[in-house]
């Protein structure tokens, strides 16, 4: 099947280029802006949270936030919000593009070392393929290796197959076609897209290792062609070297900034104690996902999806056993070592097999079924069974079973990519499926005034979130956490007539029973989808606690009280405990000037802390004048405790300065004498 023609592909070639990279546009942008993914996951959040860094004056080679993050893909993806502005469809539109050109190379690339036919055959099953179309739908700088991985794979090529430069070639060139006939030319433009990989995705740090093999066997193996090209590839190591050299010397400067290698490279450190179980266990797996059993997280992959169907895997394993004997030939080494070095960040780490750690396996994935196409010859030999099959028509037939193939797989992943993949529980709760359909009701619902979005993160992330999903912008909002905590929105008038406080929070993420409880008492409206609740509160609702209070923290808080119940242990294992809950009820008298967070301590004899729960479910830069927050205390207490106090004040997380009540007290003492028997 493979071919080293070189020569340029005939109309009809193209046509069929044509309808693959329109195939692979479809699948690769229809419903990206939160139909498939469903919503925001907090990885594209970040994503976004940098690039309004870079837009601040905030420039780096990398970034510490989210783990840390090189910077190359971020500035494109800042570009593209400039003009696209902020949302989904904007954060994830260069993905599909580096996506949609990553179909290109993959196409130039097999062409180079394996003829067009094959590269016809293996871009078609690569544009539908569900591994590099699920990757290019996210808003994720992943992608983007594989594509400069591939550019600088395909100008090596180039560079290898081209003009040699001869000892004693002057070093200067007549006129632009010598200098882009060079091979010279060529190596450094290979060199300069290999340096580049290594300022997108840390899995960029294996490539050296596949250079350095490669190199190494052209040295052992093919040593004549090495020694006419050895000028090229040192100028390729050497521009590779320059590029990537500033964010490698900040990275060894900076040890242990890359905290995420810290958290999922088990299997390293066991290999570095002489433990080999947990790499061979990984390989065993990583060798399975290519027909058996894929990634198994939902966040990476439709859970444990094979990369290929039953026959293309079939097709698959027979491709890499023929390139494996094959190995005497470059283009076949080449391949294989790009594969098995792809592999290496998924080898050494947890979850394996990775799909994400191994994306830069792409641009030569799809080569193999396309090689294990040669055991076959079914179609070539119709032409035998009857004298009415000519080579003409098995070639027609070929093509036809070829198309239904490739429609067939087309089909398999856009029933994973649309149907599967979205509506996984999993995912729409990664993806905060909710708070995307909860902005799209908002952004339909009359009226405007102030809401309040419970969510995961309501500290972090929620408010991204929501300024990248919901579209109007006259909407006031607040943020909470529905487990602890519920934050009433102020009334707000507009010309006399006072507006509609409206509360949202996911389905899946309940709000504590006893805050639920005084949520419905208070609601004029509730609306409960799959997917979100939805409150109204036409009227200021009624604060009645059962031990009420007006206390005034730092002129900007006031305690209004507190409901209480004490819980009996629950099981043997709290023999002797008991569980302290409080709710208590602030009202907001102006914004504060900084984070606020609640606590309550139990202080026994001398001012020790017996327990203490310290907290704040609504977070305070997001209040205004007016709005109640109704935050829940839970404390764990030993029943012989006696001659305690529950202190209950407000202070800043950042200064840990406490606000002095209006009394000059840094905390007011709330149940006296509930502990005593």
């Amino acid at each position: 099947m493979p071919n080293r023609s070189h020569s340029r592909p005939s109309n009809h070639y193209r046509l069929i280029l044509v309808a693959v990279l329109l195939t692979a546009a479809v699948l690769r942008l229809y419903g990206i802006n939160n139909l498939s993914p469903p919503g925001l996951e907090h990885d594209e959040v970040a994503h976004w949270l940098i690039n309004r860094d870079i837009l601040s004056g905030n420039l780096a080679l990398y970034f510490t936030d989210a783990y840390g993050h090189e910077a190359g893909f971020h500035y494109v993806q800042t570009a593209f919000s400039i003009f696209l502005g902020d949302n989904a469809f904007a954060l994830r539109l260069p993905s599909a593009f580096a996506g949609l050109m990553l179909v290109s190379v993959t196409f130039a690339l097999t062409r180079r070392l394996f003829g067009i036919k094959t590269a016809l055959l293996s871009a078609s099953l690569f544009a539908v393929l569900f591994w590099p179309v699920f990757y290019s739908r996210l808003a994720l700088r992943a992608v983007a290796l594989p594509l400069l991985a591939g550019l600088s794979a395909y100008f090596w090529w180039k560079a290898w197959q081209g003009r040699p430069s001869k000892p004693g070639q002057s070093s200067g060139f007549s006129s632009l076609d010598s200098i882009l006939s060079s091979s010279l030319t060529w190596f450094a433009v290979a060199g300069l897209f290999a340096g580049l990989t290594f300022y997108i995705y840390m899995a960029s740090r294996v490539l050296p290792i596949f250079f350095l093999l490669y190199f190494t066997y052209l040295a052992l193996v093919h040593r004549p062609a090495f020694k006419m090209k050895w000028r090229g590839i040192l100028l390729f190591v050497l521009i590779y070297m320059i590029i990537a050299a500033p964010l490698g010397i900040y990275l060894l400067s900076h040890p242990g900034i890359e905290s995420r290698i810290g958290e999922v490279d088990e299997p390293l450190l066991a290999l570095v104690r002489g433990e080999l179980k947990p790499v061979l266990n990984n390989g065993l797996k990583i060798i399975a996902m290519f027909g058996f059993r894929g990634d198994p997280l939902w966040r990476q992959n439709v859970a444990d999806l094979p990369v290929f169907d039953p026959i293309v895997s079939l097709f698959f394993y027979i491709g890499l056993t023929i390139s494996l004997w094959r190995w005497r030939q470059p283009r076949h080494l080449f391949i294989i070592l790009w594969l098995l070095t792809a592999t290496i960040p998924s080898i050494v780490t947890i979850d394996a097999p990775s799909s994400i750690r191994i994306i830069n396996a792409l641009p030569v994935i799809t080569i193999f079924p396309i090689i294990g196409l040669e055991v076959i010859h079914i179609i070539r030999s119709l032409s035998t069974v009857s004298v009415k099959l000519s080579p003409e028509i098995g070639k027609k037939i070929a093509f036809l079973l070829i198309v239904l193939f490739f429609l067939f797989n087309g089909l398999r992943t856009a029933k994973a990519i649309f149907l599967t993949w979205p509506n996984e529980k999993e995912v729409q709760f990664v993806w905060q499926g909710a708070l995307t359909e909860a902005a799209a009701y908002l952004d339909a619902s009359a009226g405007s005034g102030p809401v309040a979005i419970g969510g995961w993160t309501p500290d972090t992330l929620d408010a991204p979130t929501m300024e990248l999903t919901l579209r109007r912008q006259d909407l006031s909002l607040r943020y909470f956490d529905p487990t602890e905590a519920i934050i009433i929105p102020g009334q707000v008038e507009i010309n006399g007539n006072p507006l509609i406080s409206r509360i949202v929070h996911p389905t899946a993420l309940p709000v504590q029973p006893a805050l639920e409880k005084l949520l419905h008492s208070w609601s004029g409206t509730s609306i409960a989808t799959n997917s979100f609740v939805y409150y109204e509160l036409n009227q200021p609702p009624p604060i009645r606690p059962s031990y009420p209070a007006e206390v005034i923290f730092g002129g900007e808080l006031t305690l209004l009280g507190f409901d209480l119940e004490e819980s009996p242990a629950e099981s043997d294992s709290m023999a002797g405990e008991g569980s302290l809950n409080l709710i208590t009820y602030w009202r907001v008298n102006e914004p504060p000037a900084g984070s606020r967070r609640l606590f309550l301590h139990l202080v026994g004899g001398g001012g020790s802390i017996v327990s203490q729960d310290d907290r704040l479910g609504a977070p305070a830069q997001y209040w205004s004048a007016g709005d109640i927050v109704i935050q829940r205390f839970s404390l764990a207490y030993g029943r012989e405790n006696t001659g305690v106090e529950l202190r209950l004040g407000v202070y800043n997380p950042d200064s840990g300065l406490r606000m002095l009540t209006d009394q000059g007290e840094e905390f007011v003492v709330v149940g006296e004498g509930m502990f005593k028997p």
